[in-house]
């Protein structure tokens, strides 16, 4: 695999590892604050929301170059 394409892919990879750290983290999160109210955990969770989707758009980027530079 030539090396142009395979280093976005491990990015990628990288990116998706991030990913499902921040939903087991977020998903733990939920378990542990059941007598919290909405507001609150609603601020607990929105910095986990927002890493979330930054990753999310970083792996798309990293998928659309590999995809390009084929």
């Amino acid at each position: 695999m030539e090396l142009d394409v395979l280093i976005p892919l491990i990015f990628a990879g990288v990116f998706l590892t991030i990913d499902i750290a921040m939903f087991i983290r977020m998903i733990y999160l939920l378990k542990k604050s059941k007598d919290d109210t909405v507001e609150n955990l609603g601020n607990k969770l929105n910095p986990y929301l927002y890493a979330t989707g930054i990753v999310s758009i970083l792996m798309a980027i990293c998928m659309i170059i590999v995809t390009v530079m084929k």
